[in-house]
């Protein structure tokens, strides 16, 4: 579940690959954060690996 979602503005380098195959630097204004959570329900003690 997506709990939270916003844009870090810092100016960085990605390559991304162009046509033939190679890759282009390109500077890049903003990183997109995603926060995110995992909700299990019920009994997961033998799941996790937990001992009684």
């Amino acid at each position: 579940m997506k709990i939270l979602h916003f844009k870090q503005f810092y100016k960085h380098y990605v390559f991304v690959e162009d046509g033939e195959g190679g890759r282009k630097k390109v500077l890049k204004n903003y990183i997109d954060v995603n926060v995110c959570i995992d909700m299990v329900c019920g009994d997961t003690r033998n799941e996790l690996g937990s001992e009684e």
